[in-house]
């Protein structure tokens, strides 16, 4: 971690950014939302969590960094173009840890507009929409078998739009598709975005991973 450098090549889809994580801070109890959209959703950071090297934070133990509200501007963006992807630079802590969250844009354990998710060597991706219950089931997974998740540095990207349904994207691959679009006239705009554990709750199990800016993580409306 120590040794990452920033990217300074083109390539990064920076257009329409809503909400960005930089973790430039390096230490504190606030990640704060560099991105140009009011209002700033800062994130306070609760429970077990270091900050590391070239601008990162490791989560473990019921740690996680939290808006200390509704995140209305994502939801008002986002429901207003049908249309999102959350981008992030993620160290899984083990592939032993099972339901544990990395983004999650949530109301609780059960009631979420979307939330990236790991369970042993998978990436879930869970999204609220008219087809989907009110956690965003049925989940979208990582093939089990091809293992992709590990305890090393992996860049994901979670995309969803009403015409091509829900995307997953590790280390630049897609890796996994579905067609099953629909409205997100179901989102909940009292929902929290938080990020290594749920919102409101500790869990009883460890979410253990690093979260960081190679070069950098964001939320962002896509351009199709």
């Amino acid at each position: 971690m120590d040794d990452g450098q920033i990217a300074s090549a083109g390539g990064r889809v920076e257009t329409d950014v809503i909400a960005l994580y930089q973790f430039k801070q390096g230490t504190g109890t606030v990640a704060y939302d560099t991105s140009t959209v009011e209002p700033q959703l800062n994130l306070n950071l609760f429970g077990d969590h270091e900050w590391v090297g070239s601008w990162g934070v490791t989560f473990s133990d019921g740690g996680k960094a939290q808006s200390s509200s509704g995140s209305e501007k994502l939801h008002d963006l986002i429901k207003l173009t049908g249309e999102y992807s959350v981008e992030a630079w993620v160290i899984p802590g083990n592939v032993a840890q099972e339901d544990s969250r990395i983004v999650t844009y949530s109301g609780n354990s059960q009631d979420r507009n979307f939330a990236l998710v790991q369970t042993l060597y998978d990436y879930e991706f869970y999204s609220r929409t008219s087809n989907s219950d009110a956690g965003g089931a049925p989940l979208i997974n990582t093939p089990s078998m091809d293992e992709v998740l590990q305890a090393t540095l992996q860049h994901v990207v979670v995309t969803y739009d009403s015409i091509e349904g829900r995307r997953v994207y590790v280390n630049g691959e897609l890796i996994v598709e579905d067609a099953e679009g629909g409205d997100l006239n179901g989102w909940d705009p009292a929902y929290v975005l938080a990020v290594g554990n749920e919102v409101g709750e500790a869990t009883n199990k460890i979410n253990q991973f690093t979260i960081t800016n190679i070069p950098q993580g964001i939320f962002e409306n896509i351009e199709l």
